[in-house]
């Protein structure tokens, strides 16, 4: 009876092994974004929602932070629904993010984004 115990833990070894190495993975939605490759050079002052910084755990644009609580976050077909709790100007509200894979691309709560060099971030407040 020990055998069969032993080759049945040595097959779960890989797979817990795979989930672990996955979850350091960096989330294909972190980076810099914008909703035009021309946008991402635009002054987000005067450009509301101009340039977005997605981190694995928040969102910055402008003067609003949102904190994903990932515990909560659940996988989907094409991507990850993530609730958030947003601050902005003395504000707080709630809200669920939607990141999904289009063709290569990342589409945010429907709107499809352009990746913006990390160069091109700015608050509009340096």
């Amino acid at each position: 009876m020990r055998v069969p115990v032993l080759v049945l833990a040595a097959s779960l070894i890989p797979s817990v092994a795979a989930a672990k190495a996955s979850s350091f993975e960096t989330p294909f939605y972190v980076g810099i974004w914008s909703p035009s490759a021309k946008a991402c050079k635009a002054d987000p002052l005067k450009v509301e929602g101009a340039i977005f910084r997605i981190e694995r755990s928040q969102i910055i644009w402008n003067e609003t932070t949102c904190t994903f609580k990932l515990s909560a976050a659940r996988a989907t077909a094409g991507g990850m629904r993530i609730p958030a709790t947003c601050d902005s100007e003395g504000t707080t509200s709630r809200t669920t993010y939607a990141f999904d894979r289009v063709d290569g691309r990342m589409r945010m709560n429907g709107h499809v984004m352009a990746r913006c060099k990390d160069s091109d971030w700015r608050t509009g407040y340096e």
